[in-house]
C-alpha cells in the first residue's frame, strides 16, 4: 500500500495589474459587474442527489449538472466546492485503479482550490481540495509525492480547513489526521497522533464508519489483531443512514472484506484518505 497522502500546491488567482483607472460606472454598472451566481434550486437539486450518490447512475446525472454550472458559473464558490466534492467522491473508491484515483484526484483538488481563491474563509473548498490532493498522492505513489515536496502543502490544506470549523463531515477532518499519521513512512509514521487524530473523530461522531475502519487499519499495524477485529465489527454494527448513508455503506463494504480475509491476507484492499 502506498504509505502518503500528501499534495501539491494552492492556485492563486490571477490579479490584473498596472491597467488604466476606468471611468466613473454608472448607477446600473455594480449589478452588472457583479459575479453570476448559480440559482440556488440547482444547488438544492444536487445536494439532494449526493444524498443518493452510490444509486446506480446518480453520479453520471449529478456531474452534468455539475460540469454545465461550472461552465456557466465558473467564478461561482457554492458550485466550485459541489464538483470538488464530486470529485473526491469519485476517487475516493477504495477499488479504483490507481491511475485513475489520481486523474480524478487531481481534478478534486485542482477545482477546490478555485473554491478557497473564490472564499477562502469557508470550509468546504479548504477540506474537498485537501481530499482531492490525499487521493492524487495515493495514485502516484509515496516516493513520487515525497519528492515533489508536498506533504506540507496537503498539511496548509487540512489545516485551514480545521481552523475554520473543526467538526466538518462529522469528523472528516480528524480521520484524515489520523490516516495521515498513519501513511506516512518512519520516521514520520505516528501511531500515537494517528489513534489520537481517529479518536477526536469518533468523539465527535461515535457512528463514523471510516474512522473505525481506519483504526483496525493501526491496530494490525501495531500487531494487535483482536482489537483490529473489534473495530471492524463495530463499523458494521449499524444500519446506513446514521450521518451519511452513502459513506457507510461504502466503509461498511470495506469492513466486511476485511473480516472476511484469511488471517494472512495483510490489511486488505488499498483505502483512501479523508471523509464526505
Amino acid at each position: 500500500m502506498d504509505r502518503l497522502l500528501v499534495l501539491v500546491a494552492l492556485a492563486a488567482p490571477a490579479l490584473a495589474l498596472g491597467q488604466p483607472t476606468p471611468p466613473s460606472p454608472s448607477p446600473a454598472a455594480p449589478a452588472q459587474a457583479a459575479a453570476a451566481k448559480a440559482p440556488r434550486s440547482l444547488l438544492d437539486e444536487i445536494d439532494a442527489r449526493y444524498k443518493e450518490r452510490d444509486a446506480p447512475g446518480a453520479m453520471d446525472a449529478m456531474g452534468k449538472k455539475l460540469e454545465d454550472a461550472v461552465k456557466q458559473w465558473p467564478d461561482d464558490y457554492e458550485v466550485l466546492w459541489r464538483m470538488s466534492r464530486h470529485y473526491f467522491w469519485l476517487s475516493d473508491d477504495p477499488d479504483l485503479a490507481k491511475k485513475e484515483k489520481s486523474r480524478i484526484g487531481k481534478a478534486g483538488w485542482e477545482v477546490g482550490d478555485r473554491a478557497t481563491a473564490a472564499n477562502p474563509a469557508r470550509v468546504e473548498g479548504w477540506h474537498y481540495a485537501a481530499a482531492g490532493v490525499g487521493n492524487y498522492a495515493l495514485g502516484i505513489g509515496v516516493l513520487t509525492a515525497l519528492a515533489q515536496g508536498i506533504e506540507g502543502k496537503f498539511k496548509d490544506r487540512l489545516s485551514h480547513a480545521e481552523a475554520i470549523d473543526p467538526r466538518f463531515e462529522s469528523g472528516g477532518i480528524q480521520t484524515a489526521w489520523g490516516r495521515f499519521w498513519y501513511e506516512l513512512p518512519w520516521p514520520k509514521y505516528s501511531a500515537k497522533r494517528s489513534r489520537a487524530a481517529l479518536g477526536r473523530a469518533l468523539e465527535m461522531n461515535p457512528d463514523n464508519v471510516r474512522a473505525r475502519v481506519y483504526l483496525a487499519d493501526l491496530d494490525e499495524k501495531e500487531d494487535e489483531p483482536a482489537q483490529a477485529k473489534a473495530e471492524l465489527q463495530k463499523a458494521i454494527a449499524s444500519p446506513p443512514g446514521r450521518y451519511d448513508a452513502p459513506e457507510e455503506r461504502r466503509w461498511q463494504a470495506v469492513a466486511r472484506k476485511k473480516l472476511a480475509a484469511p488471517a494472512d491476507a495483510g490489511k486488505g484492499p488499498e483505502v483512501p484518505q479523508g471523509g464526505g
